[in-house]
């Protein structure tokens, strides 16, 4: 018996020893020497990071078209400040977003919009404009901690935690890499320039509602010293940049003014007792659906973002799948409980946007054909195929492949029982390939972003009266995905506000002598009607007597 604990004790011994020095361990450890030396950035207690940059919008999937080439639209990041408190393992992001395009809220143009995230072990919250702290689901707090982790001194203190898991060291080019689990389990790849031994980038892996896994790899470039003259000095990045593997967006950019360490008022107070104490919301909460009759035939299923439900003679059609898995499933479970004796067969997709599209993936693994403008095939085929091993979606556990119908200009969906005219959207620059669906019996259009009775304003109004003239449409009621039913007549009345609305907020950056995107309002409705007719041709020869 001594002799096997002996032999126990030398093996456990000789296992800690190769741990100790192995090349990945022997690289992570020259890393910290040449970021300042290990006792050095295992000393640090706070690192606060100020500075600017960008955000990629809806990670790149909420550009003008679903075209790889289509021009990026940026989220502007003003008055960024994240601070990191090691010792508590705790995070703050403070900051402030300005939308960098033309959208329909005038805070999200103006730099209104400010974010005040925290961080506490394992309880991710936010703070809001009244001050008040709301508890974060489980997967926000998931992926704060990987953001804590996206800097080159968290990421190599996260190395040299002895509770981490390193793998192998291997060579890719300039770089060696290491790939590695954290204490609380997060899987990272860290890579470290064979010269310099400095952190040349970290990635990982994400999940994502229309991309399924994502890897986001954030490079580290311009390394300055930074610190007080009494202690020595840290190595760190003047510029972060972050690349995820769906069509290589950039997804973040940012530009760092300054790092502050160790400051005393940078140690962060904890979590309250109240939000420690609070309920965790969960990361899919599956919302209530009501299925609201509107004529023969057709439903409108309000949840979280609202579909419009068709029925044929023998199947069903569903107008959008929208915002994410569990809305999406919630949608069509309603949609089956509504018509039990008739399959669900189609989606008809809006247009490609990802909170519109965030269900797509879903609709799919239910079995459903997309039926979706012809220039948005190749992005449904795309973002269908993409694979979600490491964080299982229903599509990926479903193993089913998407059957898309393309639209080229109209779609007649007609038997005995209903007509549904799938049409395309007529001059649009919030998204260039969209789709109605128009329904000439009963006169009404199930639409997506063409309307919402929540917007203030909007530089697309003439898109829902351009589409209705041109396809000669006679609609009295609008089935918004955002919102509620309103007649034609109060969709006319909601845009010519909400159209005003942006030419004041055009106005008061003309006095305030600030340039805002699309300014001047280029798109008006000042040539229709409050019924959203045009004005009847007058015939010059008619009025002779």
């Amino acid at each position: 018996m001594r002799t096997m604990l002996c032999l126990l004790l030398a093996f456990t011994s000789s296992v800690a020893w190769s741990q100790a020095n192995s090349p990945a361990t022997q690289a992570i450890e020259a890393a910290a020497e040449a970021l300042g030396g290990k006792q050095r950035i295992e000393a640090v207690k706070t690192l606060k990071i100020l500075g600017y940059g960008q955000l990629a919008y809806q990670d790149g999937g909420g550009n003008i078209s679903s075209s790889p080439l289509a021009p990026q639209k940026w989220i502007n990041i003003n008055a960024h400040q994240r601070t990191l408190d090691f010792p508590n393992e705790r995070m703050r992001l403070q900051q402030r977003n300005v939308q960098d395009f033309v959208f329909a809220y005038d805070r999200n143009m103006t730099g209104a919009v400010r974010l005040d995230q925290s961080l506490d072990g394992d309880i991710a919250y936010n703070v809001g404009p009244d001050g008040k702290s709301v508890r974060a689901s489980e997967g926000t707090m998931r992926a704060r901690r990987i953001e804590m982790l996206n800097n080159p001194v968290s990421i190599v203190r996260a190395a040299l935690d002895p509770r981490a898991k390193l793998g192998r060291l291997t060579r890719d080019g300039s770089v060696n890499i290491v790939d590695f689990t954290t204490k609380h389990g997060e899987q990272m790849s860290l890579a470290l320039d064979v010269q310099t031994h400095l952190p040349a980038w970290v990635s990982w892996v994400a999940p994502h509602a229309n991309f399924g896994d994502v890897t986001y790899r954030t490079n580290f470039v311009g390394y300055q010293r930074e610190g007080d003259r009494d202690r020595t000095p840290i190595l760190l990045p003047s510029g972060y940049n972050t690349v995820s593997d769906f069509r290589n967006v950039v997804q973040y950019k940012l530009y760092v003014d300054k790092y502050v360490i160790d400051a005393p008022e940078d140690s962060l107070p904890g979590a309250t007792q109240q939000m420690i104490a609070a309920a965790v919301p969960p990361d899919a909460e599956r919302p209530n659906v009501e299925a609201v009759p509107v004529a023969k035939g057709v439903w409108y299923l309000k949840g979280r973002g609202n579909s419009t439900l068709f029925e044929f003679d023998d199947h069903l059609v569903l107008y959008e799948a929208y915002g994410s898995e569990s809305n999406a499933l919630a949608i069509i479970a309603k949609a089956r409980q509504t018509v039990p004796n008739k399959p669900l067969t189609h989606v008809i997709l809006s247009h490609h946007h990802i909170d519109h599209t965030g269900g797509l993936r879903a609709a799919v693994s239910e079995g459903l054909t997309v039926i979706t403008n012809r220039e948005n095939v190749a992005y449904v085929q795309e973002v269908t195929s993409r694979p979600a091993r490491h964080f299982p979606d229903a599509l990926a556990r479903s193993g089913r492949k998407a059957n898309v119908v393309a639209v080229d200009d109209r779609l007649e969906l007609k038997d005995g029982s209903m007509t549904v005219q799938v049409l395309r959207v007529i001059g649009n620059s919030h998204f260039a390939d969209g789709l109605i669906a128009y329904v000439p019996r009963d006169r009404l259009v199930a639409e997506g972003d063409l309307v919402d009775e929540g917007w203030n304003l909007v530089w697309w109004g003439n898109s829902y009266p351009d589409t209705v003239n041109f396809w000669k449409l006679e609609v009295e009621w609008d089935l918004p995905v955002h919102g509620n039913i309103h007649t034609y007549s109060e969709v006319i009345a909601m845009l010519k506000k909400q159209t005003h609305g942006a030419e004041l907020l055009c106005a008061r950056a003309r006095g305030a002598e600030l340039s805002v995107q699309g300014c001047p309002v280029s798109n008006t409705l000042d040539q229709y009607g409050h019924d959203g007719s045009l004005p009847v041709p007058t015939d010059s020869f008619s009025a002779r007597p």
